[in-house]
């Protein structure tokens, strides 16, 4: 049986949220990242104890939307902001959730 995913956000990731937006330096790779206020919002949830069904209920309920619509876009989501590197962990470890 495979553990949920429980996205998390580098901690070492400098970030600022203006007027709802968040904008994320990664001193890293020298990088800068604008998120809207959506993904702001998934951004902050992203602290390693929700699951992605769990990100997604949460939103599903703020915006009034169907929970699958929501977590289809929540799950698009993290793969761009894993593919950037603003989550912690690799593939391997994060399958199912």
């Amino acid at each position: 049986m495979t553990r949920p995913i429980r996205p998390r956000t580098r901690q070492d990731l400098a970030v600022v949220v203006l007027d709802g937006e968040a904008v994320v330096y990664d001193e890293e790779s020298g990088s800068l990242h604008h998120l809207n206020p959506t993904a702001t919002i998934v951004f902050q949830l992203c602290d390693g104890t929700a699951t992605i069904r769990e990100i997604s209920s949460e939103m599903s309920e703020v915006f009034g939307v169907p929970v699958r619509e929501v977590e289809r876009e929540v799950r698009a989501l993290l793969r761009g902001l894993r593919r950037t590197g603003l989550i912690d962990g690799n593939r391997a470890a994060q399958n199912g959730g």
